[in-house]
């Protein structure tokens, strides 16, 4: 009998995929161009015809025919198309334990064994047997998370610098402290500003304050749109002192107050 070593006890192995929201198949006219968040949770496309420049955060990407393109929990997502129709498979789900991808792995090319997976994913979705389908889509995408390098677990090496911000903006998600200074984050973290400024940009793409004011507008944009609440009980939630402050720096983001997306 071979012996066989663990480095994390086998009671705590459990699914990290804990709910697949859907998964579709989107089409593209030619010299398409979108603005839009992307949803939350985890969301992966494969590009299965065509090719267009994407920008996540501000970053840009060249997209081509067979690349797997990777986004996380409501990022900023600009699409900007050719004169090719663009087809693409989209998965979204729920992985609470799981990291994100670094900004630097975002695109990622599939091989033949992937895009069979997807196809095989996207069938799972249709078959009429329930247990079958759960079965075969979860099994499905946690062996395209393997394949892809996308299984990075919550109980991963903290020390790692690359995982540092992820882990910090999961505590200001959960906590909902959505106006924390650099410098409460810093001694939360127990890492020196310059360590968080080069673990946020290295992670997202942007500066930990930029980051922090997306994250806060991403919720006040969803509490206006899906909660009953008024302008002022927004404003309270998300920590600001006036209700002007938090008026004056939402027309900023998105180019209209408030109260207009209220009324909407």
């Amino acid at each position: 009998m071979t012996n066989v070593n663990y480095d994390f006890p086998l009671s705590s192995i459990s699914c990290p995929v804990s709910n697949i929201m859907g998964m579709w198949e989107f089409k593209r006219p030619p010299f398409f161009k979108y603005l839009c968040y992307s949803l939350s949770g985890h969301l992966l496309h494969l590009v299965t015809k065509g090719s267009y420049v994407v920008k996540i955060n501000g970053v840009t990407y060249n997209v081509n025919e067979g690349d797997i393109i990777y986004y996380y929990e409501s990022e900023e997502v600009e699409t900007i198309g050719n004169k090719e129709e663009v087809i693409f498979y989209s998965v979204s789900y729920q992985a609470p334990s799981l990291l994100p991808l670094p900004i630097d792995k975002r695109i990622i090319p599939a091989d033949s064994e992937l895009k069979h997976l997807f196809n095989q994913l996207y069938t799972g979705f249709s078959s009429e047997n329930k247990f079958s389908r759960r079965f075969l889509i979860y099994s499905t995408l946690l062996n395209i998370l393997n394949t892809i390098g996308g299984v990075y677990l919550d109980y991963k090496d903290k020390d790692d610098e690359n995982e540092l911000w992820w882990a910090i903006e999961r505590r200001i998600r959960k906590n909902k402290t959505f106006k924390p200074s650099l410098a409460s984050l810093s001694k939360i973290a127990g890492y020196s500003k310059a360590t968080l400024i080069r673990s946020c940009k290295r992670a997202t793409g942007n500066t930990p304050i930029n980051r922090i004011r997306d994250i806060r507008m991403e919720e006040a944009k969803s509490l206006l749109s899906f909660a009953n609440l008024n302008v002022t009980q927004v404003s309270e939630h998300l920590g600001y002192n006036r209700m002007h402050e938090f008026s004056r720096e939402f027309s900023k983001y998105y180019g209209e107050p408030p109260s207009i997306l209220l009324k909407k």
